[in-house]
């Protein structure tokens, strides 16, 4: 199929099976990225109360992905600070995320696919999902891949220290003679457990574990749950969502040490731009009030005058630079 039918056969079903409809505001076609002196055109972006959160680039099943391809998803969420991309030619597909933990714009392959193998990548589509992307579940399910996708890599680099590692410890009790089947079992063992882990790096759902607050979602209140691995770790629970915001930032500092993890002011999204999220003066970089200001913990001041989905695009960055994750619930 050339691009056109591999569009509307196979990649708009599955924006669809995603909970974004096609047919709504929440998902534009050829969405303008201005690139330099030019403008070029996404397939799709799929958008949250306005804000492109996901892009999605299509090529025909009769056209081959390759590295421009890739280079050409990635710049477009440069550009514009999208954190999650799909590249597919209906045949092949790839989820890209970005890295928010770098310094520099950095956008990491999550999962790469062919169609047969869907119903084994699941949980990276999924983050792809409105649901997901509406709930913060999308950045547990990443983090996961990616803490397995670490695992593999230095299982791989290191894998002639442990099965050396491994014959030293079992030729201490058995004897000099083994030491050579000890090691090429040891070296077996550790490719075994890299294919194994490959296969489900993929497959390992997000679970978070009961709460007794959970009745309180119902209430009206604008509830964060801050997660570790997938495990809730905290709480926020707020009439008002600058005082939720105020919460869960004084919680990142007195407990889990941001501070020490970022610079003041902290510039969100890309970090290129003036307005700061947390400074020591309430004024942007650029000299300009800090207006909707709180004052919050170590005399810092936190920007809560922001549209609800740049507060759910935003506030999330900070845990994530002390290890940590956060989802939104209740009257968000």
């Amino acid at each position: 199929m050339d691009e056109e039918n591999t569009k509307r056969k196979i990649i708009e079903p599955l924006i669809n099976l995603l909970e974004w409809d096609i047919l709504s505001s929440d998902v534009e076609l050829e969405y303008s990225v201005q690139m330099g002196s030019g403008t070029k055109k996404v397939d799709y972006a799929l958008k949250q109360e306005g804000t492109p959160v996901v892009f999605v680039e299509a090529k025909g099943c009769d056209t081959p992905l390759e590295q421009s391809h890739e280079s050409q998803l990635k710049s477009y969420m440069r550009q514009i600070g999208v954190d999650w991309g799909l590249l597919s030619n209906g045949r092949k597909f790839e989820i890209f995320r970005r890295d928010v933990s770098s310094t520099r714009p950095n956008e990491i392959s999550l999962a790469k696919f062919t169609i047969e193998d869907v119903p084994a990548n699941e949980h990276p589509l999924k983050a792809l999902s409105r649901e997901s992307i509406d709930s913060g579940e999308s950045r547990q399910i990443a983090e996961k891949i990616e803490a397995v996708q670490k695992a593999i890599a230095s299982l791989r680099r290191n894998k002639e220290d442990l099965a050396e590692d491994v014959t030293g410890v079992v030729t201490a009790v058995a004897g000099n003679a083994v030491s050579q089947q000890v090691e090429n079992e040891a070296k077996g063992f550790v490719d075994d457990l890299i294919m194994t882990l490959e296969e489900q790096a993929h497959q390992t759902a997000v679970v978070r574990e009961p709460s007794e607050d959970d009745d309180e979602l119902d209430d009206g209140k604008y509830v964060i749950r801050v997660t570790r691995n997938g495990r809730e770790v905290h709480r926020v629970v707020e009439d008002l969502q600058s005082d939720a915001m105020k919460s869960l930032v004084n919680y990142l500092i007195e407990e889990e040490g941001l501070l020490d993890e970022i610079d003041i002011p902290f510039i969100p999204g890309t970090g290129r731009g003036s307005r700061a999220l947390l400074n020591d003066v309430p004024e942007h970089t650029h000299g300009k009030e800090m207006t909707g200001s709180v004052e919050i913990s170590n005399g810092l001041y936190l920007f809560t005058h922001l549209s609800s989905p740049d507060k759910k695009r935003y506030l999330p960055e900070l845990p994530e630079k002390v290890g940590l994750s956060c989802e939104f619930a209740g009257s968000w």
